[in-house]
């Protein structure tokens, strides 16, 4: 009975969490990789070839002349190209769509691809405390951007001025100064000033640096090339995903802001709404505070509780007990069961006729 206590308080506090979501997936949310493949025919050329450092993406060089006609048929997207080399972007498995997006294999639609001008900047803004980006992705009518652009600038504005940061978070350089009984999913762990605040960064479609991240930023989705598009940025490069700038009104961005300034009610990122973008950041060494916090990890089975430092500790024979569920029958029980088996058996079929 202890034991399932230990369990149930664990699981209680590890549910409680007053740090705001932007917060907490900022410093604790490591973003889903995507996945980039060149093919081409021969060998590799080099300066089409990386190590990926610092990017959230996982790189293979695969060579139309080595494989098989089965390797080839597992391609997913390969029937898309048209010449060689080529790059095949496969979003992670969070996307709705993970049909790989398909650039040309050029040094500089390598380079478009890793990082952009638009990426450095909603870094930056995400790692001065901004609590979320909002892309302002502009169509050709002028009139519509502008429309867009102030309604969400007039709600951000009054949205910072009224949502609260929730109370009860713990700056990292007072864990020592608050006493000892506290929610360690409650303390900061970097010195990024915890602040309600959101940016907004305008980009023109047309915009020939950022042609590769639109597709990117956007999930390769179609829309009116006249109708801006607003995407919601924050964490590590995570959105809830593009909307269409006639669609929105004060009262849903209101909404997704309180929602991500709001405390952390699910640390598990797959519980979250959203999908993660390509980004190249050392998010780690930007959020590194000093403050050494190790992640709880929830134990699958009560048995994995029995730690030594545990005061008043079980004997040998108890923790063995907790080890098993295989419950041990006198051997004289173990024989009568099948004879009463037998004789109830026997008893049904009498009274059934």
């Amino acid at each position: 009975m202890k034991h399932l206590l230990i369990f149930l308080l664990v699981t209680v506090s590890s549910l409680a969490c007053q740090v705001p979501v932007f917060r907490y997936a900022l410093e604790r949310w490591q973003p889903d990789s995507f996945r980039l493949q060149l093919i081409h025919r021969g060998e590799a050329p080099p300066e089409l070839t990386i190590e990926p450092k610092h990017l959230n993406l996982e790189f293979e060089s695969l060579s139309m002349d080595k494989l098989t006609p089965n390797e080839r048929f597992a391609i997913v997207g390969l029937e898309k190209l048209t010449e060689y080399p080529a790059f095949l972007l496969h979003p992670p498995e969070s996307w709705e769509n993970t049909e790989p997006l398909v650039f040309p294999g050029t040094r500089s639609a390598l380079e478009s691809i890793l990082d952009s001008p638009l990426r450095h900047r909603i870094k930056n803004n995400l790692l001065n405390g901004e609590s979320t980006v909002w892309v302002l992705v502009e169509g050709t009518d002028q009139t519509a951007n502008e429309a867009t652009f102030n309604l969400l600038n007039d709600t951000l504005q009054e949205a910072a001025k009224n949502i609260q940061i929730p109370q009860g978070v713990i700056q990292a350089d007072q864990i020592g100064k608050v006493g000892e009984d506290i929610n360690l999913d409650d303390v900061l762990r970097s010195s990024i000033p915890l602040k309600i605040s959101f940016k907004i960064e305008r980009i023109k479609r047309s915009d020939p640096a950022e042609q590769t991240y639109l597709r990117i930023l956007t999930a390769n989705r179609n829309s009116p090339p006249e109708e801006p598009l607003v995407v919601p940025i924050f964490g590590r490069g995570r959105t809830p995903g593009p909307l269409p700038g006639s669609s929105i009104t004060a009262e849903t961005v209101t909404t997704a802001c309180e929602y991500l300034c709001g405390a952390c009610s699910c640390q598990v990122k797959s519980g979250n709404p959203g999908y993660d973008l390509l980004f190249k950041a050392n998010w780690q060494e930007k959020l590194q505070s000093g403050l050494v916090v190790i992640d709880k990890s929830l134990p699958t089975v009560l048995p994995s509780l029995n730690d030594e430092s545990l005061p008043d500790r079980e004997s040998p024979e108890e923790r063995s007990s907790l080890k098993s569920y295989v419950v041990n029958f006198p051997n004289t029980l173990l024989l009568a069961i099948p004879m009463i088996l037998l004789i109830g058996t026997i008893f049904l079929l009498k009274k059934s006729k």
